[in-house]
């Protein structure tokens, strides 16, 4: 009874139990069974009577190699040892081996295994199976700028245990503030991945408003990768007109353009339009000044090919000159570009890059 005793508190540990005690009941004595008379012989003669014993009942024997001589108790638990299942009882001879295969809980994995065999070393064993929890699937943060879509930093990844709750806020990014959220910021983590995004907004920017409009410049402007940033190398020339995506107010009144990607121009000195070609006007033709310039040259280009004359810089093409043709300059005009161009008849222009002078002292 001590064996079962050992084992019902190790399957059930929290279960109080009162020991019993066995009381032994007395067993009345058997009495002798009385011989039966013997009859009186004929003979007279008298015999030496005979006296019978009375054989006790034999007991029921137990067979006792037909039970384990040893028994495994297996407790499955957490890593803070805690019970997942109930235990398990394996049962087998002493010093034979041990028939395990370890179970498989839903949401966990084994990591450890206290006091492993694979023999049954003593009549009363115990093993304890650990098991933590699985890595549940991660919850990705996206940090996004809302008014031009643009990731702010990497996404951040949070992960935890199947099961476990998280509890997430906007993390803090300099010059921005938290303009909107989407996705569930509170939950547990499951087989699931999760998403949510968080929009941000420049702390200088009050108000955006995306349109469809046009804009016409109305001098040359500077271009910036974002307003108030960086200043490209470039412009934008007067009297052009643009497509116009994003008008935003900055807090000190400032007005900026967006000109689609990272293009952005202040709103001083031009004119919004509705339609492309409501009250445009197309730019005049510049008129062109060329300063006297006499002298003699060829045309040095690739041989065997022409090179493109036109009637004015930038202007409309006005024939072609085959390599090493000869040429009477009669001006020069530098335009805004600093190129310079060679004019080489009354409506003819050519660049200089592909003329070559004559020295004047071979003359």
């Amino acid at each position: 009874m001590a064996f079962f005793d050992w084992l019902r508190r190790m399957i059930e540990p929290t279960r109080q139990t009162r020991p019993q005690h066995n009381r032994r009941r007395a067993t009345p004595p058997t009495k002798p069974a009385s011989p039966a008379p013997i009859p009186a012989p004929s003979d007279p003669s008298p015999e030496p009577s005979v006296r019978l014993i009375a054989q006790p009942t034999p007991t029921k024997q137990i067979d006792t190699s037909q039970l384990p001589t040893a028994t495994l108790v297996v407790r499955l638990v957490d890593e803070r040892d805690r019970p997942l299942q109930p235990a398990l009882v394996l049962t087998g001879p002493l010093h034979g081996p041990v028939h395990l295969r370890f179970p498989e809980i839903p949401g966990y994995a084994l990591q450890d295994i206290h006091g492993f065999t694979q023999e049954y070393l003593s009549r009363y064993s115990l093993t304890s199976l650990v098991y933590v929890r699985q890595w549940g699937q991660p919850i990705i943060a996206y940090l996004v700028d809302y008014d031009t879509n643009r990731l702010l930093t990497l996404p951040q990844i949070h992960r935890g245990r199947l099961g476990q709750a998280f509890n997430l806020t906007p993390p803090a990014m300099a010059n921005y503030h938290i303009f909107q959220a989407q996705g569930s910021q509170r939950g547990a983590f499951s087989d699931q991945t999760g998403q949510i995004v968080y929009y941000y907004r420049r702390n200088s920017w009050q108000t955006v408003q995306r349109v469809n409009q046009y804009v016409l410049l109305d001098t040359d402007h500077a271009v910036f990768d974002e307003p108030n940033g960086r200043k490209y190398g470039y412009q934008f020339p007067a009297h052009s007109l643009w497509r116009l995506f994003i008008v935003i107010t900055l807090t000190n009144g400032d007005v900026w353009y967006n000109l689609g990607g990272e293009q952005w121009l202040i709103a001083q000195e031009t004119t919004r339009r509705e339609h492309p070609l409501a009250n445009l006007a197309l730019p005049q033709p510049p008129t062109w000044h060329p300063q006297s310039f006499d002298r003699l040259g060829s045309v040095d280009y690739v041989p065997g090919k022409a090179v493109t004359c036109y009637q004015a810089p930038y202007g409309e093409v006005a024939g072609t000159l085959e390599h090493g043709a000869p040429l009477d300059i009669r001006g020069r005009i530098v335009d805004d570009q600093h190129l310079v161009w060679y004019q080489i008849g009354p409506k003819m222009y050519i660049n200089a890059r592909y003329v070559r002078l004559v020295k004047t002292d071979t003359l």
